[in-house]
């Protein structure tokens, strides 16, 4: 729950002990405190929102201790980022788009070499955070969200230098 002062709005847990007959007594409270969201750029934004949606829902897993499936949502979240990217680059192709896996997605439909090689990684170590045997040991959380990070900025770059050719022609 979050409290009810406009001013505060932290979240917080009541725990009840049940004394039968559908009465309960308050026994103690606990905060969790403000979750925060990551900001992403106005390019991201128009390109996925349900990225930065799910992005956040993993960042707040994160922040609670739900390591076991964060990364899970991270991985969620970048296959968002890539698919609606493809389709915004081939939207005649967006019905195959949608039903592709991720990494052929990425193999046959991002053409900057930059963002298919950190992208095809970040999906190595997102598949690691959902499978039972790891095939990546020596990564983490922190290196799928730099993967992620990574992503954004190639994606980012392009999508700006592409707005700046266009409003300023040779």
């Amino acid at each position: 729950m979050n409290c009810p002062d406009k001013d505060c709005r932290e979240s917080f847990i009541a725990y009840y002990r049940s004394l039968g007959n559908q009465f309960t007594e308050y026994e103690f409270l606990t905060t969790v405190g403000k979750l925060r969201g990551r900001d992403f750029s106005d390019e991201i934004a128009k390109i996925s929102s349900g990225f930065i949606k799910i992005y956040n829902e993993a960042y707040a897993a994160e922040q609670q201790g739900l390591t076991e499936i964060c990364g899970v949502g991270y991985r969620k979240a970048l296959e968002f980022l890539i698919k609606d990217y493809a389709i915004k680059k081939h939207p005649t192709e967006k019905d195959k788009i949608e039903k592709k896996l991720l990494a052929p997605c990425i193999g046959d439909y991002v053409s900057d070499d930059r963002i298919k090689s950190v992208a095809k990684r970040a999906v190595w170590l997102g598949n690691d955070e959902t499978h039972y045997i790891r095939k990546w040991e020596g990564k983490n959380i922190a290196d799928l969200k730099k993967l992620i990070d990574l992503t954004l900025h190639w994606i980012e770059a392009e999508v700006l230098t592409e707005s700046f050719s266009d409003e300023m022609p040779d």
